[in-house]
């Protein structure tokens, strides 16, 4: 029986992804890995056989990986592909059963238990939390585990059959088109697309509520660590009363400072309330260890290909949405990465290249200086408008303006013929 894992990462985090693979093969010899390169390098790189460029390997044109990797993110992109590299492990190694793999994944035991289970079930899932609490503890509040779905995509693991055959398709097909993070959309990347599968697999579906996968920040509040006799093993921090405890298989270290954690720091980028509980630090020692020992640092400064036009132009947020919206209607676009077609001159026939908001993607309103004192100026403004026009056009008025909150909303800023036949994107 052949058993393979895989992940997907840009070239700055191969380094990242052979500590993932070195974690597998210490606890899983006679597994196959595989580390997809989103990107490219500029020049030509002596890289193991298991190091496959994604754009060499896989069955998507020119045009349409141009514009996926234009109109996505690093992160979009890379979870954009991922049916499309299972699709290509199934074809072309012939493994009965696969493992996706985030790079920021740390294996402590066997995967045994994960591919016996596929000889039930054609695909499983990991829930990003198990425990109902009625005062909820963790630190990624509610409504963003409502945002980001019920499953955490940094593992999905199927069975070579006729089910995940048919959910690979119908996620492929979503992913090129629908694979953006963005809260007004109700998209979250590759993941939230999963929701739907207790629906379609009902009977195929496994929902693994093994306290021993994926631990990760967004449930470090429920779930404890302990070592018996040199084996790590993971029990529920809220339930007390149930004393299971389950062999630790994989941590997720998702939005880990490395470079903080290499100098023994433990650091988030994005939860600055997560609790690093006393049990939880005997695995970022571990982790801190398996980097330090690593290539991780060779390759971690590499830039990302596709954020730069072809004339080193950053490639900023705002680029990104505005060819959405235009490819999306349906406009002739060219590749937008040269800088000699018709995008890149309109951006820059209307001022948007070489601005610094632009070029340096401070599109976050964390990012801007003073919020408060210009909130205060804002809401007198408003204050003014609602006297001058009346509450209901006043509150019209408002509605009206939350969809020119979506960037693509603001594409008549280079093409006038948006201003004859505007439609609203919701």
């Amino acid at each position: 029986m052949r058993n393979i894992a895989f992940t997907i990462c840009a070239k700055n985090y191969i380094g990242l992804a052979q500590v993932l693979e070195k974690s597998i093969k210490n606890n899983n010899p006679e597994i196959e890995f595989y580390i997809f390169v989103a990107d490219e390098f500029e020049e030509e790189q002596l890289l193991p056989n298991n190091v496959l460029i994604a754009r060499e390997v896989l069955d998507i044109s020119d045009d349409e990986w141009n514009q996926m990797t234009f109109k996505y993110d690093l992160t979009e992109f890379c979870t954009s592909i991922k049916p499309t590299c299972f699709k290509y492990v199934f074809e072309e190694c012939k493994p009965d059963k696969c493992i996706y793999f985030d790079p920021d994944i740390f294996v402590f035991s066997s995967l045994d238990n994960i591919y016996e289970q596929l000889n039930n079930y054609s695909i499983i899932l990991t829930p990003h939390i198990t425990t109902l609490e009625i005062n909820y503890s963790g630190s990624l509040n509610e409504r963003n585990l409502l945002y980001s779905g019920m499953f955490n995509l940094g593992f999905i693991a199927l069975k070579a059959d006729e089910n995940s055959a048919k959910m690979l398709n119908w996620w492929e097909v979503r992913l090129k088109d629908r694979c953006f993070q963005n809260m007004m959309e109700n998209y979250f990347t590759d993941q939230k697309w999963m929701d739907f599968l207790p629906s379609f697999f009902p009977n195929k579906l496994l929902i693994s509520s093994d306290l021993g996968l994926n631990l990760a920040p967004w449930n470090f509040h429920e779930r404890e660590i302990s070592v018996v006799d040199n084996c790590i093993f993971v029990s529920n921090r809220i339930e007390l009363n149930i004393q299971k405890k389950y062999k630790l298989v994989f941590v997720h270290f998702s939005g880990i400072s490395y470079k903080a954690l290499l100098d023994e720091d433990i650091k988030h980028h994005n939860l600055n309330s997560l609790v690093f509980f006393e049990d939880l630090l005997c695995l970022f020692k571990l982790y801190r260890i398996a980097l330090s020992k690593s290539d991780f640092l060779s390759f971690i400064n590499y830039q990302y290909s596709y954020n730069y036009f072809s004339n080193s132009r950053r490639v900023s947020a705002i680029h990104r949405k505005l060819f959405r919206r235009l490819y999306e209607d349906g406009k002739n676009l060219g590749n937008p990465f040269n800088s000699n077609e018709f995008f890149y001159e309109k951006l820059k026939n209307n001022g948007l290249i070489g601005d610094k908001l632009v070029d340096s993607d401070k599109s976050s309103i964390n990012n801007i200086t003073s919020v408060e004192s210009k909130t205060i100026t804002i809401n007198r403004v408003l204050n003014l408008l609602y006297k001058i026009i009346g509450s209901e056009r006043y509150f019209l008025l408002t509605r009206l303006m939350r969809l020119y909150s979506i960037t693509e909303n603001h594409v008549f800023l280079i093409d006038k013929e948006y201003f004859k036949r505007f439609k609203i994107k919701n």
